[in-house]
């Protein structure tokens, strides 16, 4: 195992240059293994690249020979200063890139010199989906034949690709209301989902004419998160699924209901985008955490903190993981699982990879939701829970194919606390219960959050970012980037630096692996070597990177963006996309 450091400098040297010629195909990878990319045109078209969430791109033409050459092509801004970061990821599809801004709107511009082309403003059409005290986060769109579709506040937009301009039959004028639709079934009286908590971050999958997505946000109180499939032409929803079942009416209440005691059913909001397997026919999706008085919701408080598996056709519960029981660390599970297929001793694994913000990695078999390697329920600290509280007595820990605990993707034991501050608070191990002046890992900002993990079919290995960041630790987060290897479960390199280990990663078919950190007075981008974590590459954008990146390809040249925005929680965020590529040919 190697394991690496690397300490963030101050310094901005920001550069544009002049833009390529546009020239760009689509191009759809398959679910497993991809081959290799197209000579002129590469698009990204969803979220996370392909249905399976890989973010494995099969452009070789950035190497670990001329990567430290890279330097940005063009950069955007759009204006909008709001909220906790710029966390969007850019899509680009046929020479055009798309962007959102922290409430949600949409911006298209030349994805070879970032002109702008047109933009949609959310905010003047959301009527009810804003309100006071909204937390404004947006993590991006995607892209279905020929549709930008957007989650602002708590509907769906369906712009045309080309113009910018509402798609006539979707919703009304372009606008769905589909959060609000399902709450109608059961609460008739609601006049707007966003007064009962509800409302978008993420970005919809597609596909094939349908729309997949899941609302936030637990905090909020709401009685359940909603795994939504819309018909992608009409924005009508097509079936629903209550991430806690609130009775008989809901699907899945012979399981989950018994898990809830003491009168509170809240929280389960979905925070990224789901995942697919067409051949499988399943949905995969992570579901965060439950909220409210911890007295009035005793019990595991199923489907909360775990990995849902619903059929694509009705949405049918087909299996669960749960990844923390009776949560009351804020252990969402929060990023979005990463499908892949991989052999162990022989025998093919259609497998599932998901880091929690607990810290620890699972492995599943995304056929059936059993874990590919041992997980064993161990007892954790229950003592002195406070009056009235029912700690679960166990958790699900995971081992590696050897028989070992898996390395956690960053530290459940508190390390690197200041004397005073260690003299002044106690250090309490793992899972221990929550009381006044206390110190614990990884903490309620620590672990792996909403970030998507990336899988190189090349190298094997899944690279997880997270943060390393105990609660009343008397310091700042570090960031903890990962390579794992599935088929064992060992970990194979790791680089520590200083910041948010918050964004989600993307890895090539040249075995380079990109990921950005988010601090309060930088924020990097870095480029690794895959295979060992040597790193190749950094540059500063002069403010935290907690977004995740994506690359494509136009007129036979590969480019890699980012959004930069954004420092500590409670700050204000940014506005910056980057489009890195290599010095243009003569």
């Amino acid at each position: 195992m190697k394991r690496q450091r690397l300490i963030a400098t101050v310094g901005l040297s920001l550069v544009a240059l002049t833009g390529a010629l546009v020239g760009s195909t689509a191009w759809a990878p398959p679910l497993a293994a991809q081959t290799r990319a197209a000579a002129k045109g590469v698009d990204w078209a969803l979220h996370n690249l392909d249905l399976a969430g890989t973010r494995f791109t099969p452009m070789d033409q950035i190497n670990r020979s001329n990567v430290k050459t890279l330097a940005p092509r063009w950069l955007f801004q759009h204006g909008v200063i709001d909220g906790v970061s710029n966390q969007t990821t850019p899509i680009v599809v046929d020479g055009v890139m798309y962007v959102t801004d922290s409430r949600g709107s949409v911006y298209a511009t030349d994805a070879a010199d970032g002109h702008l082309l047109w933009t949609y403003d959310v905010t003047q059409m959301l009527g009810g989906g804003a309100r006071e005290g909204y937390v404004f986060r947006n993590r991006g769109v995607t892209y279905g034949d020929g549709v930008i579709y957007a989650a602002g506040g708590s509907f769906i937009f369906a712009l045309d690709a080309k113009t910018g301009k509402p798609v006539p039959g979707f919703g009304t004028n372009g606008q769905a209301s589909v959060i609000l639709d399902v709450l109608r079934q059961r609460y008739p009286d609601v006049k707007t989902a966003i007064s009962m908590g509800y409302w978008f971050t993420t970005a919809p999958q597609y596909y094939k004419g349908t729309l997949y997505i899941g609302n936030s946000r637990s905090e909020s109180n709401i009685p359940g998160g909603h795994v939504l499939a819309i018909d992608a032409r009409t924005g009508k929803v097509k079936w629903h699924f209550n991430t806690i079942p609130q009775d008989e009416k809901d699907q899945g209440w012979a399981i989950a209901g018994p898990t809830w005691r003491g009168g509170l059913r809240t929280g389960g909001g979905i925070w990224e985008t789901a995942a697919i397997d067409p051949d499988l026919g399943l949905l995969y999706m992570a579901v965060g955490n439950p909220y409210g008085e911890t007295k009035r919701r005793l019990g595991m408080n199923l489907f909360t903190n775990s990995i849902i598996a619903l059929t694509l056709e009705t949405g049918e519960l087909k299996w669960y993981f749960q990844e923390t029981h009776h949560d009351v660390w804020d252990y969402d599970s929060g990023g979005p699982p990463t499908l892949f297929d991989m052999q162990v001793n022989g025998r093919p694994v259609k497998a599932l990879a998901h880091a929690s913000k607990n810290g620890l990695l699972f492995i599943l078999d995304r056929a059936t939701g059993k874990p590919v390697h041992p997980v064993k329920e161990l007892p954790v600290p229950t003592d002195d829970p406070g009056d009235g509280e029912e700690p679960w007595p166990t958790q699900p820990f995971p081992f590696t194919a050897s028989g070992k605990p898996m390395e956690p993707v960053c530290p459940t034991t508190p390390l690197e606390i200041p004397a005073e501050h260690a003299a002044k608070n106690k250090i309490v191990p793992f899972y221990s219960p929550v009381k006044p002046n206390t110190i614990w890992a990884p903490g309620m900002q620590g672990g792996s959050n909403y970030s998507p993990i990336s899988y190189s079919p090349r190298t094997g290995l899944l690279y997880v970012n997270a943060v390393d960041w105990p609660f009343n630790s008397g310091r700042g987060p570090k960031g903890y980037f990962s390579a794992y290897d599935p088929t064992t479960g060992e970990m194979k390199w790791r680089q520590i630096f200083e910041g948010y280990g918050q964004a989600g990663s993307l890895v090539t078919a040249s075995d380079l692996v990109f990921v950005g950190t988010g601090s309060n007075i930088a924020g990097y981008f870095f480029a690794f070597d895959a295979r060992n974590g040597e790193l190749l590459w950094k540059y500063n954008t002069g403010s935290g990177v907690f977004s995740s990146p994506s690359t494509y390809m136009m007129n036979g040249e590969q480019f890699v963006a980012v959004a930069s925005g954004g420092g500590a929680r409670g700050r204000r965020g940014g506005d910056l996309i980057l489009s890195f590529a290599l010095p243009p040919r003569p």
